[in-house]
């Protein structure tokens, strides 16, 4: 038994030096598909956040086609709609459907360091194990890698950086290519009233390697109805500014088939609730709403209630929980959210009866934060006698 024990710790040592340097794995993982004339894949993504104690849940698909060394289409789908990024070595525009907006702006290099690309504050680099994972029915084995950033700082929003940071990469021994990654982290600053906790999953699918990409892939051609802006106001970036503004026509058709529109509204004001079933603070603000729509629909307040992204059925079955009685419709096949800019939720506009908006809020902030935007437009609690 001595001789087993003393040659295990003889061993250990030999052992540990099978592992490669961290570093030195994390380039070559950061370079490892510049090797290929071209590529694609598809990722999954789940991210968790909380934010004053309310959990929200994310999740997105992309799917990435890239010739090497400048050419890049990037299509992703999320709950707010998702975006297209199309590059082709002279520019790179980027188009949010939601907004019916694209910009179009030079084309920017790739970052060939993986390390570089996670920040100057990366530290604490190691190899934590190996592991295989399973991806498509089939398993690769990987090594796995962890760094910690201790702050980096966002390229959008502006001010906003991302903080006490720990990734976790999941690197194919073979291609030394990341194959998995999980990332967690706060997001604090610009726009944040308050620091966001975040925790991210993303796994690569479907990879395919020096296939036959049509340039036809790489040229954006702009929808119908799409307007080219400087700058996108797309969820966490510049925040729309149209208080004061007269607010822009909509129409739109109650889950119960009333139509709302701008003028039939005239002479009213109106509270509209952008909001998502998947959003926890939509759900946990919706019967201060209610509240508010039973206080004062008879002194002629008209609430609506704008769903984001959903189809009719997931409404409809969350509805049968939810003690609302307010008018809900669905924003899909209409310009009432690029007209509005919004893309966070929820999102609060408040229409005063001249049809000038008056209070634009982002986010949920309480019930006190709803009765000053609509006293605003002139509602106010009566003092009890």
């Amino acid at each position: 038994m001595r001789r087993i024990i003393a040659a295990f710790f003889l061993l250990s040592p030999l052992l540990a030096q099978q592992f490669p340097d961290a570093q030195e794995l994390l380039k070559q993982s950061g370079e490892a598909l510049k090797k290929y004339r071209s590529y694609q894949y598809e990722t999954e993504m789940t991210i968790d956040m909380v934010s004053g104690g309310n959990p929200m849940r994310m999740s997105r698909t992309s799917s990435v086609a890239v010739v090497n060394p400048d050419k890049m289409r990037i299509e992703s789908k999320d709950q707010m709609g998702g975006s297209t990024v199309v590059a082709d070595g002279e520019y790179t525009w980027t188009y949010v459907p939601a907004l019916k907006q694209y910009t179009k702006k030079a084309a920017v290099g790739n970052v060939s360091d993986l390390s570089k690309a996670m920040g100057e504050g990366v530290r604490d680099k190691k190899i934590l194990r190996e592991e295989s994972v399973e991806v498509d029915g089939s398993k690769y084995p990987c090594w796995v890698v962890e760094a910690k950033i201790d702050k980096q700082k966002l390229l959008q929003p502006e001010g906003m950086e991302l903080t006490d940071s720990v990734i976790t990469l999941w690197i194919d021994k073979d291609l030394k290519i990341d194959r998995q990654m999980t990332m967690s982290g706060k997001m604090q600053g610009g726009p944040m009233p308050a620091p966001v906790e975040m925790k991210q999953k993303m796994v690569k699918r479907a990879l395919k390697l020096d296939g036959d990409l049509p340039d036809s892939l790489f040229t954006f051609t702009p929808p119908e109805g799409a307007k080219e802006v400087a700058e996108l106001a797309g969820p966490g970036m510049k925040r729309p500014d149209l208080a004061g503004k007269l607010a822009p026509g909509f129409r739109v058709k109650s889950l119960a088939g009333e139509t709302f529109d701008s003028a039939g509204l005239k002479g009213k004001a109106v509270l509209l609730d952008f909001w998502a079933t998947w959003c926890a603070p939509c759900r946990k603000e919706m019967p201060t709403v209610e509240k508010l729509h039973q206080e004062f629909k008879d002194k002629g307040l008209v609430v609506l209630g704008l769903n984001v992204g959903e189809e009719r059925e997931t409404v409809e079955k969350y509805l049968k929980t939810a003690k609302v009685n307010y008018p809900i419709a669905l924003t899909a096949d209409t310009d009432t959210v690029p007209a509005f800019q919004a893309t966070a939720f929820p999102t609060y506009v408040v229409i005063d009866r001249e049809g000038k908006i008056v209070a634009y809020q982002v986010g949920s902030e309480g019930e006190a934060a709803l009765r000053g935007a609509l006293a605003k437009a002139g509602f106010k609690a009566e003092a009890p006698k």
